[in-house]
């Protein structure tokens, strides 16, 4: 049994849910390209044609930056050697489709001339399949002339709460080659890479040639059971920009070599004559203008239905990252100085050669860690397109939208400039930098890596609080320099709600107690600029994530600040201010009833302010996808309504009955393009009873899948489960491979960073809460709860949850597949009725408990506390 979805083919397990991930094939690959590369670190794109492109990892952000003469190749003879098949490893099948139209704010389907001209010199295979489920990509190579069958296996270290081993420069590919005939065959596989240092991103190379080049040289390495090229230059000082270095090797220890080659005919003529390289061992500098290229090649036979795997590795050092954006409008000269930032890396690592030492002497546990959070997350009853949105986007991450500096710190772009930017460049971070209100819809750095995410809380509110207790909402790099004024409303509120989700999936009471003046200063800023009625509402201008400042009274803002009141009012009662906890609940308690009272039309929450002085970027009566974004971070949170339930639910609706269009034939998308005229989306801001104002909102005629991911996951909250899955459906059918990349959700640019609402759709769909303070736990799956299998992270562990429901039985499973998960209670939601006799068991062991049951739920607490070490289950059966 398959299901296809378009051109991808997604093929079930046994138990019904696609663990044999997405299979891109054909017209669908023609914009893959997943980014590969740790977190923070930069990034090397696998595309479709199983070729590299997107090359940042030199400090620059360029979605088109290209290296020449760096791919994989094969070479194969029979026994008798009278028959020898060479190609390399990429397929130019999609390369001149004049039947594709590109699409409009992408850039993903772009063809380097580099790749065009490799492939006119040389053979490459007939075709290539992709099956992508992140972190991990599969190029399958078809190609009835090789004798041999060949599939590679291309990943950088990932997995949940490990986030050094998530942070390597380093890419690990491994090939399986099963060899299908009745004789013995020799197969050797090559590699080659460009050595780029001193290469600034940007320049182009031509061939070996680049103005940024010159005193590069390659050495050969050989330790146990590892063979490699170390890349360096001579010419560049220790603290120059591109210095730095770069490796490929060899888990071999037999493998032929070419350090250092400059000509393709060359090469290929050596490669393909015999499957072997010449074993040249020149580490002669390159002159100015030009660099080596050096390549490495791995041969062995292969018996009668034999079948081997060989693993490569590519890692890079550039540890001189510098601030190269402009931050000229933060009033700071970027051209008289220059700004060391450095990567956390480099306090690892003092070559990518120490690198590749280190992943190659590693490489059965990254290999198994990467493994099992990819089986752990695809292997589920959730819909495909629904957990590969969520996983998909973590790919953000590990692109240049992320810097984790030299100081331990992660810092975050709004995206990278490219196609859908208009900002003049088509390079570099776009929108530096933190910027709050944006960050706000992220929750992938939140919970699979909350150690980084707590550094963008010490920024906020370290660094970015001035005296007043204003968060800064973009933050200048480095920290020291001086800061301008800015504030965004959103963002204000969102960072007191971060923080106490950082609190909560941390349950460390120390840095609470830490950052709780700053908190509060926060908090009183609010109350002084915005709410100084003290009605619990907003009031004024409100600066937000639409880039306009919003006036009078709106749900959007003013819920994201109700929802800071019981955060607060919550992380106040821990702390024993009552004070602070009584003034937070007053102010909730009248806002929640007089924003609904004054905003709530019987359908949705609209917008009230006075016409007559504000004339311009409102939205007034219309109906904004955002109206609810305050409840779906309560959700998040477990605070609570912070609006009347009913009226939650109807303007949720509404949001859709108004806002999702199955196509946009005849609707003006501005001032940005993100869909097909066929496409489904939803808009961020519609008036269906008319009353648009002459000129509204900025992006209300946009879709951006941020938005998308925050309402349909708070559907899954309200119970609307199918309207959920038609969102997520829609927007993951714009990313389908064949017309934008499913790595690469645009927005203001590449990988942008609002995307990472994604996880939340997860969580919602999993009924998932996690408050590592208290020790608690609890799952309320919403989709298909009575066979339901999903991934979970929390503070300390990683796994996943499975229940099956029956007409009188229960079974739940929590399995750890690393870590140790620590609790003190559990509770299973929205049952279908009540049970009563049920047994906990962990490691196959009785565990005794207090339990309390109701007609949809039980809640279990273990008074001394319970824990589940790695590969230990929790079981609950009745």
């Amino acid at each position: 049994m398959s299901e296809t979805v378009d051109d991808a083919t997604v093929k079930p397990d046994e138990h019904g849910s696609n663990t044999g991930g997405s299979l891109y094939a054909g017209a669908a690959q023609r914009c893959l390209a997943m980014p590969l590369g740790g977190i923070g670190a930069g990034q090397i794109a696998l595309c479709g044609d199983g070729g590299w492109r997107q090359w940042q990892i030199v400090n620059q952000a360029n979605h088109n930056a290209y290296v020449p003469h760096s791919f994989f190749a094969i070479s194969v003879r029979d026994r008798t050697g009278h028959h020898r098949v060479n190609r390399v490893l990429m397929s130019d099948a999609l390369y001149d489709d004049s039947s594709y139209e590109p699409v409009k704010s992408v850039s993903d389907h772009l063809i380097p001339e580099g790749a065009r001209e490799l492939l006119n010199k040389l053979p490459g295979v007939e075709s290539t399949q992709f099956v992508g489920e992140y972190p991990v990509a599969e190029i399958i190579y078809d190609d009835p002339s090789i004798p041999v069958s060949v599939r590679m296996r291309a990943f950088s270290p990932f997995e949940p709460l490990n986030s050094k081993d998530s942070g390597l420069p380093g890419i690990v590919c491994t090939f399986g080659v099963e060899n299908p005939t009745d004789g013995p065959v020799e197969v050797t596989l090559a590699a080659t890479l460009q050595n780029i240092v001193g290469w600034d991103g940007l320049a182009p190379i031509v061939g070996v040639g680049c103005g940024k080049y010159g005193g590069n040289s390659n050495h050969l390495v050989q330790v146990e059971e590892m063979t490699a090229v170390h890349m360096t230059s001579s010419r560049l000082d220790e603290d120059a920009p591109g210095f730095g270095s770069m490796c490929v090797a060899v888990l071999e220890n037999d493998a032929t070599y070419l350090t250092q080659w400059d000509d393709v005919d060359r090469f290929w003529a050596d490669f393909s004559s015999d499957g072997h390289l010449d074993n040249l061992t020149d580490s002669t500098p390159s002159p100015g203008g030009q660099t080596w290229n050096g390549a490495l090649a791995a041969p062995f036979w292969l018996q009668a239905k034999e079948t081997k795997e060989l693993t490569f590795l590519i890692t890079w050092h550039f540890p001189n990252h510098y601030v190269n954006w402009d931050q000229k409008w933060f009033g700071i000269d970027d051209e008289k100085s220059r700004f060391h930032l450095g990567h956390q890396y480099s306090n690892w690592f003092s070559s990518a050669l120490h690198l590749a030492e280190y992943m190659g002497g590693n490489i059965e546990r990254l290999i198994r860690q990467t493994e099992m959070f990819r089986q752990t997350a695809y292997d589920t009853t959730l819909p495909h397109r629904l957990i590969d949105a969520a996983v998909s986007q973590t790919s953000i991450i590990r692109s240049p939208t992320l810097l984790w500096t030299e100081d331990g710190v992660v810092h975050g772009f709004e995206g990278c400039h490219g196609a859908s930017t208009s900002h003049g460049t088509t390079f570099g971070g776009c929108c530096p930098m933190n910027c709050t209100h944006v960050w706000n819809y992220e929750q992938v750095l939140a919970r699979l890596f909350p150690d980084l995410e707590r550094t963008m809380r010490a920024t906020d509110l370290g660094v970015q609080l001035d005296s007043e207790g204003k968060v800064i909402f973009r933050t200048p790099l480095p920290v020291y320099l001086p800061r301008k004024d800015m504030e965004a409303a959103d963002g204000q509120a969102g960072t007191i709600l971060k923080s106490y989700r950082e609190f909560r999936a941390s349950g460390d009471h120390e840095w609470l107690g830490e950052h709780w003046a700053p908190l509060k200063q926060a908090m009183e800023f609010i109350w002084q600029r915005w709410d100084q009625d003290g009605d619990g509402i907003m009031d004024g201008n409100q600066h937000n994530t639409y880039d306009i400042d919003l006036h009078g009274h709106n749900s959007f803002t003013s819920g994201l600040y109700l929802a800071a009141l019981r955060a607060m009012e919550e992380m106040a009662l821990l702390l024993d201010d009552p004070d602070v906890a009584e003034e937070c609940r007053r102010r909730f308690d009248t806002g929640t009833v007089k924003l609904d009272e004054e905003l709530f039309n019987g359908e949705y929450y609209i917008q009230t302010y006075d016409e007559e002085t504000v004339y311009e970027h409102q939205y007034g009566i219309g109906c904004l996808s955002d109206q609810l974004l305050g409840q779906w971070w309560a959700h998040i949170l477990d605070l609570g309504y912070i609006l009347p339930q009913e009226h939650v639910r109807t303007a949720l609706r509404s949001v859709f009955d108004y806002n999702w269009r199955t196509d946009f034939e005849g609707h003006v998308q501005q001032p940005r393009i993100y869909a097909d005229d066929w496409d489904q989306g939803l808009l961020n801001c519609t008036w269906p009873h008319g009353g648009r104002p002459e000129t509204p909102i900025i992006y209300s005629d946009e879709i951006w899948t941020g938005v998308e991911y925050q309402v349909a996951a708070h559907m899954l909250w309200e119970g609307m489960d199918d309207l959920a899955v038609r969102i997520v459906d829609g927007l993951r059918e714009r990313y389908d491979g064949a017309r934008r990349n499913p790595w690469n959700e645009v927005e203001c640019g590449d990988h942008y960073a609002r995307a990472m609402a994604s996880w939340s759709v997860l969580e919602a769909a999993a009924g998932y809460r996690l408050d590592t303070s208290k020790g608690t736990i609890s799952f309320g799956p919403r989709l298909n709860p009575d066979n339901f299998r999903a991934p979970w992270v929390a503070s300390e562990a990683w796994g996943s949850f499975a229940q099956k429901l029956g007409q009188d039985s229960l079974e739940a499973t929590i399995s750890v597949a690393n870590g140790t998960l620590y609790l003190k209670q559990l509770t299973l939601d929205r049952l279908s009725q009540r049970f009563d006799n049920v047994e906990v068991t962990c490691a196959d062991k009785t565990v005794r408990c207090a339990t309390d049951a109701t007609d949809t739920s039980l809640t279990f607490k273990f008074a001394a506390g319970l824990t589940v070490p790695t590969g230990e289950k929790l079981v609950v059966t009745g």
